[in-house]
């Protein structure tokens, strides 16, 4: 018990903050604010009846002894002395046999029965069968059916089986008591006989034991189911404690995976998106080497055969258009990765006003003259919020991009309508938009590659261009609140630039 006492919550908490897995929790929680758990309540119920049953066997077992020692008076035993008498000689085969077992059951000195005029029929001592009662007194209780008790000497001596037990001149107590159907019973009590009947025995009885005996079995049992309950819940409340305990720092160790789990996921995304950014760098270093040194090579060499070499003047126009297309190229791709840095560093901010339609046409007319046969269907009413300076470029490198991966031809058109089905759509499609349309006879764009078209540094394997022209149409037509879309096969792709229309044109009804 001493044991077990130690072990109090205060103890347990201590004992727990110390333990290696919960040492360094900041959050201790207090032993009152924890929930304690109770046993059954049918252990209490159980304490409860035998508390009552305690008491009860104690009550009983009181009373028992009382009444053991309290005092009985004469007339007590004089009815429950005649009543038993009667019941015994009603039972018996005759009337002499009758009162001799009621004598020796009862233990009185002689036991007669009267007729009602008080003539002794039966009797324990033969001779006063045939006899009337000895007193006056008797006879008329007899006669009367009344009961009459009286303490007197007797006239003639008491016999039993020819043995005077009594002689005559003895003071005995004579009592006369009518019977339920006919006649009355005699009964002679020795005085000092019948005193000590009256004073009950003063020693414990054995019902007065056994009561008590009874009482202390569930006076214990008791005991112990309340003693079992209370060490139930000690032991509760203590792993209630521990179980709160566990529970917070268990909390406390989820939360702690959760963030471990998020800063995994992100130290994965910031080494993919490193070992990306990486990629792009090498790729682009090998393109740029590739792709600057060709056109750089071409413009060195005619510079060199112009010097050193008497060339004729159609071999000299030859290079210097050479040179000049190389250059321009050189230029391109410079003014482009410069383009790129501009953008990425301070954004794009275009001031979109609205345009009507047909300067949007002249606007895609005149990037690309040689590519527009058809502008698109006029509509005077229909207004565009865009930017045409940010609209030509975006045109601008479509076509180039058609020419660059091996388009012949190339044709730009407006419509008021989306004529395509997109494969990829990039961007913000407006709810009511105008379509640029850029579409070439290339040999198209594979479904793998296509995509990362939109991505910065990305093209198809040996193809031209620095992979910066879509990059660059994608971040304006974005700062243009539009979308760009792409369908693509063997015979040639499709990009549609999609921007925002804020005037419908009009539709008139006609009722025939």
């Amino acid at each position: 018990s001493q044991g077990y006492r130690a072990r109090q919550p205060e103890t347990v908490a201590a004992r727990l903050k110390d333990h290696p897995a919960v040492a360094d929790s900041p959050r201790v929680i207090p032993a009152e604010q924890t929930r304690i758990v109770h046993p059954s309540r049918w252990w209490l119920v159980l304490a409860v009846v035998c508390g009552v049953m305690t008491a009860a066997a104690t009550t009983a077992a009181i009373i028992v002894q009382r009444n053991a020692t309290t005092p009985i008076g004469e007339g007590e035993v004089f009815v429950a002395d005649t009543a038993r008498a009667a019941e015994i000689i009603m039972a018996a085969p005759g009337a002499g046999v009758g009162v001799r077992q009621a004598r020796n059951i009862l233990g009185v000195e002689a036991v007669s029965l009267l007729d009602d005029q008080g003539r002794v029929v039966a009797s324990t001592s033969d001779p006063l069968i045939g006899g009337l009662a000895p007193n006056e007194l008797l006879m008329y209780g007899a006669a009367e059916r009344r009961f009459i008790a009286l303490a007197t000497t007797i006239e003639g001596d008491l016999w039993l089986d020819d043995v005077v037990l009594w002689p005559a001149g003895t003071v005995l107590y004579q009592v006369v008591a009518p019977m339920e159907t006919e006649g009355a019973l005699m009964i002679h009590y020795d005085v000092s006989a019948l005193l000590g009947r009256r004073t009950q025995p003063g020693e414990i009885q054995p019902e007065t034991l056994q009561l008590l005996g009874l009482s202390t079995v569930f006076a214990i049992f008791g005991g112990v189911v309340l003693m079992g309950r209370s060490r139930a819940v000690r032991r509760a409340r203590e792993v209630e404690i521990e179980s709160e305990f566990l529970r917070a720092h268990s909390t406390e160790l989820q939360a702690a995976n959760e963030d471990l789990e998020r800063a995994r996921h992100l130290s994965e995304e910031a080494l993919a998106l490193a070992e990306e950014k990486l990629r792009i760098r090498s790729e682009f270093v090998l393109m740029i080497n590739h792709e600057l040194r060709t056109p750089l090579t071409s413009v060195v060499t005619g510079a060199r055969l112009l010097r050193s070499s008497d060339l004729s003047g159609a071999d000299r126009q030859v290079v210097l258009d050479s040179m000049i297309t190389d250059g321009a190229r050189l230029q391109e791709m410079i003014d482009q990765i410069l383009a790129v840095a501009r953008i990425e560093n301070t954004g794009l901010s275009y001031e979109l006003i609205e345009t009507p339609y047909r300067a949007v046409l002249d606007t895609v007319a005149r990037v690309h003259p040689a590519c527009v046969s058809n502008p698109g269907e006029d509509a005077p009413d229909l207004v565009v919020r865009t930017d045409l300076g940010a609209l030509a470029l975006v045109v601008g490198s479509l076509v180039d991009n058609a020419f660059t991966q091996g388009a012949e031809t190339v044709s730009v058109g407006c419509a008021i309508r989306e004529t395509i089905t997109p494969q990829l759509r990039v961007g913000r499609m407006p709810s009511s938009a105008v379509h640029v349309i850029v579409a070439d006879d290339g040999p198209g764009i594979s479904m793998g590659f296509l995509p990362r078209i939109f991505e910065k540094f990305e093209k198809s394997s040996f193809s031209p261009g620095t992979g910066l022209g879509l990059y660059m149409a994608r971040m304006i037509v974005d700062a243009l609140e539009g979308s760009i879309a792409v369908e693509t096969s063997q015979a040639g792709t499709t990009f549609q630039v999609s921007l925002p229309m804020v005037k419908a044109p009009q539709r008139v009804r006609v009722t025939t």
